[in-house]
């Protein structure tokens, strides 16, 4: 079934995980964040979308204190659906990229750190900024929820840099958005 060659779409209201950095200490880290999608949709398997979100993290950290961060970032990716046109010859529903795919992603993360940690007691600088760049390979599934909403779930690897402490690192990537269409 062919489709439209290019399809500017908008998606709002995607409450987002931002991607977290796998450190080599102990942290939990909760990241929430709201996002605009922009998609181009320029052939039933492949889309490439950008996405700008602003989140807030509160990280604990177990020896060193715990922080809280407004996060903001900027993400590009380009998804290849690999089971799209299966789904569509046996009738399944693919309303809204309804299918499982792997991605490329790549994205920018500025975050404005408000700590209360043992970084803090010793330099005496509590409100600081971080940069990370990264890149994964994710998989991962997005199914439409009636005709406006969807899910949209991903997980992934791949290489980080950290700003801050000026060293490459690897990205768990563990992404779960709810959004609606606009149109």
């Amino acid at each position: 079934m062919k489709q439209n060659i290019l399809k500017i779409s908008l998606y709002a209201l995607s409450l987002a995980c931002l991607p977290v950095a796998a450190q080599n200490m102990l942290s939990i880290e909760a990241p929430t964040g709201i996002s605009l999608v922009y998609g181009l949709d320029y052939h039933p398997v492949w889309y490439t979308q950008i996405k700008p979100t602003f989140g807030f993290a509160w990280t604990r950290v177990d020896f060193l204190g715990e922080s809280s961060e407004l996060q903001y970032a900027l993400i590009v990716e380009q998804r290849y659906y690999y089971n799209m046109l299966k789904r569509q010859s046996k009738g399944k529903n693919t309303l809204n990229k309804s299918a499982n795919f792997f991605s490329i992603k790549s994205g920018y993360i500025l975050s404005r750190v408000d700590s209360y940690d043992l970084f803090t007691q010793i330099t005496g600088i509590d409100k600081y900024n971080t940069h990370t760049y990264y890149g994964t390979v994710n998989w991962g599934l997005r199914r439409a929820m009636g005709k406006r909403f969807y899910f949209d779930g991903s997980i992934g690897l791949g290489p980080t840099y950290l700003t801050y402490n000026k060293k490459w690192d690897v990205m768990f990537d563990l992404t779960v958005n709810i959004g609606f269409k606009l149109f």
